[in-house]
């Protein structure tokens, strides 16, 4: 079809013109569109052409990271690596830039508002301009370690960049695991071979919080029993056994499906502004290897801190060890070792 065709498919206007445009995949149509509609049909044909891979379109890309919220609502969906290059430049940039500052730099609400937009559309992207982002950013973890951040009341040690990343009483070894986590939920989002290559180098080159993204990628394309073997030995190892149960607390057992799943909320929410807040979910490869329960429930401190979890129950205890088991099981728990382990009710 030519280009007159394809545009003489789409609805005069209105919300089924916006739906068609936003399923285009033809991208001198999604350039046209860019360029001549408005509103609500502009944005889709802008967040349509950024899932393309288009180089005519990185000027538009460069522009939109020119912006106080880096374009968060076109550029964070998009995993393409013409968008995924035009971001991790700009982020290179900024991290350079930012470790150069002092450790008080992000307790300024305009920078640090700019930090969570610059975590925020890192997600999902693994060009080689965003793996050296990455690379950078492990290679610099003492400058990493050593930020401080705003937080969300002046009054409560709380500080919050999304819901996945949101830390009370936050300590400098979870300030380190902010990126890994950044790298975990990226594999989550796109199942980039990059990036779940890039999650093996890192851990092997730098251990420590790296396992997290590293134990992530294992569960979503390995076999259960294989992971098992491979990482149940952290849990008896009191440096390394925090990133093993912050792996796990990204996981949920989907009671509808009985599939073990990982989940990611994601985004910036604003009041009144702006809410570009999403969420996504992957199942494993297979689900957990059952052994994984009697190891966990062996763990000779219960009452220990699992600062970054995806809450699937309700009400829930915020960054209880058992609660991550909790949210590993299905809704409904028969054993009464289980039951009396975790403290549930009869």
């Amino acid at each position: 079809m030519t280009l007159g065709e394809v545009l003489a498919t789409l609805p005069e206007k209105g919300k089924k013109r916006e739906d068609a445009i936003a399923r285009l995949g033809r991208v001198e149509a999604l350039l046209y569109l860019v360029e001549h509609e408005k509103g609500k049909c502009k944005k889709a044909a802008l967040k349509a052409l950024a899932h393309q891979e288009c180089v005519e379109a990185t000027a538009i890309w460069e522009k939109f990271m020119k912006y106080k919220n880096l374009g968060e609502d076109i550029l964070m969906p998009a995993f393409s690596d013409t968008v995924s290059e035009v971001v991790g430049k700009h982020c290179e940039k900024y991290f350079h830039e930012l470790f150069q500052q002092p450790p008080d730099f992000l307790t300024d609400q305009d920078e640090f508002e700019r930090f969570t937009a610059v975590v925020s559309v890192m997600l999902g992207k693994g060009s080689p301009s965003m793996i050296g982002v990455y690379r950078l950013i492990a290679a610099n973890q003492p400058m990493v370690e050593r930020l401080n951040l705003l937080k969300l009341v002046a009054d409560k040690d709380y500080v919050h960049i999304n819901d996945t990343l949101r830390i009370w009483n936050l300590q400098p070894q979870e300030t380190i695991c902010i990126f890994p986590i950044v790298l975990a939920a990226s594999i989550i989002r796109s199942m980039d071979e990059q990036l779940i290559l890039l999650a093996e180098e890192l851990y092997i080159r730098y251990g420590n919080e790296w396992l997290i993204p590293y134990f992530s990628a294992k569960l979503l394309t390995n076999r259960a029993d294989n992971v098992y073997d491979e990482f149940s030995a952290f849990l008896q190892d009191e440096a390394l056994n925090r990133y093993i149960h912050n792996g796990l607390g990204r996981i949920y057992y989907d009671d509808q499906n009985g599939t073990h799943t990982m989940a990611v909320f994601w985004g910036r929410y604003s009041y009144g502004s702006y809410d570009n807040r999403t969420y996504f979910k992957r199942k494993l490869a297979e689900n957990l290897d059952a052994r994984w329960l009697e190891r966990l429930m062996e763990h000779p401190h219960p009452n220990d801190k699992v600062k970054f979890q995806f809450y699937n129950r309700c009400p829930v205890i915020y960054e209880s060890y058992k609660q991550m088991i909790i949210d590993l099981l299905p809704k409904t728990i028969e054993d009464a070792r289980i039951r009396s382990y975790l403290e549930l009710s009869k």
